[in-house]
């Protein structure tokens, strides 16, 4: 748990130092073009090319050591923020720059991500991975708390060059923890200096990984509600801010704003903190089935009733649910898949809930103005029913998408719900392989003893 507890604070760290450099340089952006489509694209980049990236990152953390991967990809992204400090410093920092260094970052995270997430079932004991899980949840919750805030900061201290140096610096310290820190390898890695024809082609690696991460029911249900949710999050962050501010009168709409924010954050850090602290459950799937349906409850809600009070308090109902559902389906997928499987599946799981997440931010714009809003607007087919429900939201497109996404986040938890989870049995020794993923579709399905 010491090697553990050591690399997340150092990911805790460069998490800190990306969500203060990605705000100022989004600010940045806008200031430069005052394009919103500009500043959207950089917000696209972030996602897209870590996405496209995740199939051949899943491959190689799993022909490589796993240390050796977040050494290369740490120093990569050390590189890049380094290159792009010394180009405002100099006053040669352009937009495109902004956004290559962007792309670059992206396709390091594809590969620290799995890396990390399949370095952690051999750091700690099957106990302790849901509580890992359930920190490293808290670490990324404390970055999107802070680095708004610390970015507003430094801005005003010393300028994009002081974010820029921060920013550096973070990375610097998340790869001196991975220097220092020593974690065991799943397998035998003595083939990583044989031939490349003893290893299978990329293609009978990655459909393995695919049949592995969808192999059970369990899994493929998992990965479904997951997926749900990340869509349904990015949905409900696009949509609150218009909600707040046509409920609110031009003089209270900072107060609510803030108001929605931190109350987001607090659900967050709270769940966080406590699956962090208090003893894992020993069934994992119905806590996630319970998060999510509260999370869809808390979405339906804020489209039923749009107002900043009750808007604040399913913002923070929503993000209480999601500590839950990402930790606890952290120690299932650790459960159910051999070590040596776990970068692929892991990097395919990430492409999957973060094609979720870009749907919800590409689509809930399309889908509020031009679907929703004629179908509850003056003259609608729903505007004597489903609007009367809404008469009080002058964004009535939007609330009705906020309904309809806690609707189907519910449901999707809901569905499927009996589904167990069949976990490997432990290796007999230290020097025992792990037991294919495959040898447990004969054994009764059986949830794991680890959650968290």
């Amino acid at each position: 748990m010491t090697t553990f507890l050591l690399v997340c604070a150092g990911r805790l760290v460069t998490a800190l130092g990306s969500s203060i450099s990605g705000f100022a340089l989004g600010l940045w952006i806008y200031q430069q073009t005052g394009s919103v489509t500009q500043f959207a694209t950089g917000l696209l980049l972030g996602f897209a090319p870590g996405m496209l990236a995740a199939p051949a990152a899943g491959v190689l953390v799993d022909r490589h050591r796993r240390r050796t991967v977040l050494l290369c990809a740490d120093t990569a992204a050390l590189l890049a923020a380094v290159a792009m400090a010394l180009s405002q410093s100099t006053g040669h920092l352009a937009v495109w720059q902004v956004y290559a260094v962007t792309v670059l970052e992206s396709c390091c995270a594809a590969f620290q991500w799995p890396a990390l997430a399949a370095a952690v079932t051999g750091m700690v004991r099957p106990e302790q991975r849901g509580r890992a899980g359930a920190m490293t949840q808290t670490a990324l919750a404390v970055a999107q708390l802070l680095g708004p805030m610390l970015a507003a900061t430094l801005l005003g201290v010393g300028g994009l060059r002081a974010v820029l140096v921060i920013d550096v610096i973070s990375f610097a310290l998340g790869l001196l923890t991975v220097v220092l820190a020593r974690f065991p390898e799943p397998g035998d890695r003595e083939a990583d200096s044989g031939p490349a024809a003893q290893r299978p082609g990329w293609r009978a690696e990655l459909a393995e990984g695919r049949r592995l991460l969808t192999g059970q029911p369990g899994l493929r249900h998992l990965l479904r509600v997951v997926t749900v949710f990340n869509a349904a999050e990015a949905t409900a962050t696009a949509l609150l801010l218009p909600l707040v501010l046509s409920s609110t009168p031009p003089s209270e709409q900072n107060a609510a704003v803030a108001l929605v924010s931190t109350c987001g954050g607090l659900g967050l850090a709270v769940s966080s903190v406590a699956m962090s602290l208090c003893r894992p459950p020993r069934r994992p799937m119905p806590w996630i089935t319970s998060a999510t349906a509260l999370s869809g409850g808390a979405v339906l809600l804020a489209g039923l009733h749009p107002r900043p009070v009750l808007l604040a308090g399913a913002a923070f109902m929503f993000f209480l649910g999601l500590p839950v559902v990402t930790s606890c389906a952290q120690v299932l997928w650790q459960s159910a898949v051999a070590a040596e499987a776990q970068g692929r599946v892991f990097a395919l799981r990430r492409m999957f809930t973060q094609g979720g997440t870009m749907l919800g931010f590409l689509l809930a714009g399309p889908l509020a103005s031009r679907v929703c809003e004629p179908l509850v607007g003056a003259g609608g087919p729903l505007a004597s029913t489903v609007g009367r429900l809404l008469g009080t939201a002058r964004d009535r497109g939007s609330a009705l998408l906020l309904c309809c996404t806690g609707l189907t986040l519910a449901l999707i938890a809901l569905i499927g719900r009996r589904h167990t989870i069949a976990a490997l049995p432990p290796p007999a020794d230290e020097d025992t392989t792990p037991v294919p993923a495959a040898a447990t579709r004969s054994t009764p399905a059986s949830p794991p003893t680890a959650a968290p």
